[in-house]
């Protein structure tokens, strides 16, 4: 019999594909001994992620590499998930170790350090997804998940990031809400989606000029530029902005943390900015229409 030609690196490369992790029964099947494993791995050709998953080629490992190599990891069904999925869909900055992985049931073992199980009997086909060819979570999932222990401004970032990344909706944030009970984070999601109702700024333009008409207050300057910045509604003779202060209209995490830092600058350049929420403008517009005449009356005085 001939001898059985054993893979070069460029095959393992191949069939690793640009995630580049195998398991321990890929590199068997692939022709490889264990002895032959282990030499590599002694000579930095491969990377022993965790037991029975390995990493080819000596260059550090890729995030997304060890996101797949901890469901590799994993004996049966599991998931990235929490903020690990929140990367793997785009939306976050890569976390820590460990990776977060969540199993819907079962005695299966993460890897102490470098992969955290998660149990949960109530994750259903709807929350689950693939992305760069890894099982994770839905974004939707994930925000609720890490809203066990994140702040309110924080979630409120994470899910502005995903709407401009186009991998949630309300709709599904409302969805993974009806079904998650008194767990812990829903109620905090719950008062975010309250105070951030789906108004668009045009139909949040039509209100407030409706407002304004019938109060015989002059009519604002929408997406009005004010050097780097857009205001979303500007009375420029009296020097008043009006904001909506909603996630929903950040755009990005980059917006939202500098929103008070724009206000600052405008405030030192002789500009007042008053913040209304979509909720208020909804459900109290008498309020914020009081409020407005009231600074435009200020600002003809000044």
């Amino acid at each position: 019999m001939g001898r059985v030609s054993r893979p070069t690196d460029a095959d393992l490369a191949r069939l690793a594909g640009r995630l580049r992790t195998l398991t321990l029964e890929q590199l068997l099947a692939a022709g490889l001994t264990p002895e032959a494993i282990e030499h590599r791995v002694r000579q930095g050709r491969l990377q022993r992620l965790w037991t029975g998953v390995y990493l080819v080629g000596p260059a550090p490992p890729h995030p997304l590499s060890l996101a797949h190599g901890a469901i590799a990891s994993c004996a049966g069904p599991a998931w990235v998930s929490f903020r690990w999925a929140a990367y793997v869909d785009g939306f976050a900055p890569a976390p820590e170790l460990p990776v977060d992985v969540t199993v819907r049931s079962g005695s299966r073992d993460g890897r102490p350090g470098k992969v955290k199980v998660h149990r949960s009997a109530l994750l259903e086909p709807r929350d689950v997804t693939i992305r760069h060819g890894i099982p994770m979570t839905t974004a939707a999932r994930a925000i609720l998940d890490i809203a066990e222990t994140a702040s309110a401004i924080e979630l409120e970032a994470l899910i502005a990031d995903a709407h401009v990344a186009k991998v949630l909706t309300e709709r599904q944030l409302h969805d993974v809400l009806n079904r998650a009970g008194r767990r812990r984070g829903a109620a905090k999601l719950r008062r975010i989606l309250t105070d951030a109702p789906g108004l668009t700024l045009s139909e949040a333009e039509r209100i407030l000029r409706r407002l304004l008409k019938q109060a015989g207050l002059p009519q604002p300057t929408t997406n009005y530029a004010i050097g780097r910045y857009k205001a979303d509604f500007a009375w420029p003779r009296h020097k008043l902005i009006v904001e909506l202060d909603s996630w929903a209209y950040h755009g990005h995490r980059k917006a939202f943390h500098h929103d008070r830092r724009r206000n600052a600058e405008l405030t030192a350049q002789g500009w007042s900015v008053l913040p209304v929420t979509p909720q208020q403008l909804r459900d109290e517009p008498l309020k914020v229409l009081a409020r407005i005449a009231e600074a435009l009356a200020v600002r003809v005085g000044a």
